[in-house]
Order: C-alpha cells, then sequence, then structure tokens
C-alpha cells in the first residue's frame, strides 16, 4: 500500500504536467515553497503567490509547452518524500532529458517544501 504522502504528489505531479497549476498548488500548504537549484533562468525560490508565474508559466514558456516530467518512484515517510524522475523538453528545437531529485517536506498532510536538485547544472 502506497503511503498517502506518495498518493498525493502523484496528484500534485498529474496536476502540473497538465497545466493544471492551480490543482496542484491547492493541495500544498497555504506556507508552500519550491526550490530549484543552479544558476539557469528557472532557479530560484518560489511560493504560492509568485509559482504560476515566477516558474510554471516562465517553464512553459521556455519549453515552448514540451515539459514533461516522467516519476520515476516516490519515497514516502510522514515527514518526507522524494521524487526519482526525468525532466524532458525542447530547447530550441532539441530534445533534451535531466534526471532530477525533488524532496518534500511535509506539515499537516501537505507538502510545505520541495526542492529540485538536477543531475547535471
Amino acid at each position: 500500500m502506497k503511503h498517502p504522502h506518495a498518493v498525493l504528489l502523484t496528484k500534485v505531479y498529474s496536476d502540473f504536467v497538465e497545466g493544471n497549476f492551480k490543482g496542484m498548488l491547492d493541495a500544498c500548504s497555504d506556507s508552500f515553497s519550491f526550490q530549484v537549484a543552479g544558476k539557469s533562468q528557472l532557479a530560484g525560490k518560489f511560493t504560492k503567490a509568485n509559482f504560476i508565474e515566477g516558474f510554471a508559466q516562465k517553464l512553459k514558456l521556455l519549453s515552448a509547452g514540451s515539459y514533461q516530467f516522467e516519476v520515476h518512484d516516490i519515497l514516502a515517510s510522514d515527514l518526507h518524500a522524494t521524487v526519482l524522475g526525468s525532466i524532458k523538453l525542447k530547447v530550441q528545437g532539441k530534445t533534451v532529458e535531466l534526471r532530477a531529485v525533488h524532496v518534500w517536506r511535509f506539515e499537516n498532510g501537505k507538502p510545505l517544501a520541495g526542492y529540485e536538485y538536477a543531475r547535471d547544472l
């Protein structure tokens, strides 16, 4: 049986990839934040207030709408979850595939903070 946090994150990722950003954010804590490491155009810390404009729409624009995230596995406990996956997108006509780990912290059954660590920054 999957941990409830793994089930919730499966829905969160599905909503995100489908462009249902409101549904994704509704599943998260009011104090939600998501951080992307590195120096890319998408690096930074995002909150519920700026996630859609600062991250999601920018990602959609930079990838010309080609962004995909394939979840390989979700490891979850009562306080944390780790998502192993592959990011696929097209940049300037070239297909790019990146492996990434997302680490999540939960509070009161909702994602409170997420951190993206790409294998290759």
